[in-house]
């Protein structure tokens, strides 16, 4: 459990965080299945699905593949935004985040062998889902019904850190060799600056001023986003002109720097596996290897959460819809949270206020993982922190859904989602 880079949000946002990312792994394009049933599904089991046409899948594959017979992110990338070179390989529903779980060799790049146990391994899934008479053939509506799940994404997701992964890189990784050199950083960065500018820079002066970056962090933040912003003021504009002069900015850093202590002190008693008094690099490592083997445990809890019509996928309204729920919760938390230290009852904390109001976000924190910490050793393994997780979304009135748990207690094999949503 991981405390860093704390500002003035409560640390315990970061446990919503943590089921709200859980979720995004898990979602689905149910819209988009839904609005093919207006239509008819385009072929796209022919040839890559059921019949398998072999020899035309691999003369494909090698027309994309480059000279070294190995498909990069890059290529797939061209190839993708190519469609008369991908007609004979590349299908609508295929990423490269897919075929990389079948990348034996884990050098990042696919080889034809590869490849070819993606699909097959793809073909398989697909007919167990729709062959209903078990004759390793899809005919009519089994047909009919297997295009538009494919249509829909529903086999070929890769989820968890590597399916991000892949997409990430297959954007950025310009040169196709696996890892970012510091030119594509660079031109990452400033494509995430171009936009931001593109967004805020309401008076078109090519740059933000501090009015037009705290809309920025507004944005970026959503609900809890808006609710800091007014928090930020309520505390510490004294004069209430609606914006922080030098001397009330000084007053909002200070305390900022109360919480950054505070999430290093935290960071340091729940990371600080060898006990020197820091948290290295190889103890981050251990830690997030401990979490990369917990990541279907948390798009499960997630699931159960996110799927409210518990038909085994969760749509971008159902993670929309879920993220904001975590964040009124949590902002109704923190509102609470924060009126238990105005002594004075004057709805503002002054400086001894805020001091004690950091002090208790602490033992707050601290308490919750002795509550959880089941083997007593001091800090929370991801089972221990998925039973947190739990207890704390039902305190900010988060709660299962329902159809999904009715879907999951009755077995229903399309229903009841299986780690990535998939029958």
């Amino acid at each position: 459990m991981g405390f860093r880079n704390i500002g003035e949000r409560s640390v315990l946002v970061l446990l919503a965080v943590s089921l709200v990312w859980a979720g995004s792994v898990a979602a689905a394009r149910k819209g988009a299945r839904n609005a093919s049933t207006t239509k008819p599904a385009p072929k796209l089991c022919l040839g890559a699905v059921d019949p398998f046409d072999r020899a035309t899948q691999k003369t494909g594959f090698f027309a994309i593949a480059g000279k070294d017979g190995e498909l990069t992110s890059k290529e797939f990338l061209d190839a993708s935004e190519n469609k008369t070179s991908k007609k004979d390989f590349l299908r609508s529903f295929d990423t490269f985040a897919a075929l990389l779980r079948f990348d034996k060799d884990k050098n990042s790049k696919i080889d034809w062998v590869e490849a070819e146990a993606y699909r097959v391994g793809l073909r398989k899934r697909v007919l167990a889902a729709f062959d209903a008479n078990k004759d390793s053939r899809l005919k009519g509506p089994e047909r009919e019904a297997a295009n538009r799940a494919l249509a829909a994404g529903r086999f070929a997701r890769a989820g968890g850190m590597e399916g991000r992964r892949a997409t990430f890189m297959a954007k950025w990784d310009k040169d196709g060799d696996g890892k970012l050199s510091e030119a594509e950083r660079n031109a990452m960065r400033d494509e995430f600056r171009k936009r931001e500018i593109e967004r805020y820079d309401k008076d078109g002066d090519g740059k933000l001023s501090d009015e037009e970056r705290r809309a920025m962090r507004r944005g970026r933040g959503g609900i809890m986003g808006a609710a800091i912003e007014r928090w930020r003021l309520q505390h510490f504009d004294l004069d209430g002109d609606g914006k922080l002069s030098e001397a009330e900015e000084a007053e909002r850093k200070e305390f900022q720097s109360q919480f950054q202590a505070m999430g290093k002190k935290l960071d340091v008693r729940f990371n600080d596996l060898d006990g020197d008094g820091e948290v290295s690099m190889e103890e981050r490592r251990k830690i997030g290897r401990e979490w990369a083997g917990s990541a279907f445990k948390m798009m499960a809890l997630a699931a159960t959460y996110m799927d409210r019509d518990g038909d085994g996928t969760v749509s971008a309204d159902e993670r929309t819809g879920f993220g904001k729920r975590v964040q009124s919760g949590m902002v109704k938390w923190m509102e609470d949270f924060g009126n238990e230290f105005d002594t004075d009852t004057n709805g503002r904390l002054d400086k001894k206020e805020r001091t004690a109001f950091v002090a208790g976000i602490e033992k707050n924190v601290v308490t919750r993982v002795g509550r959880f910490d089941a083997d007593k050793d001091g800090r929370l393994n991801p089972s221990e922190t998925i039973e947190l997780l739990k207890d704390f979304a039902k305190e900010i009135n988060i709660t299962p859904s329902e159809a999904k748990l009715k879907a999951l207690k009755e077995g229903d094999p399309i229903k009841g989602d299986r780690k990535s949503g998939e029958k």
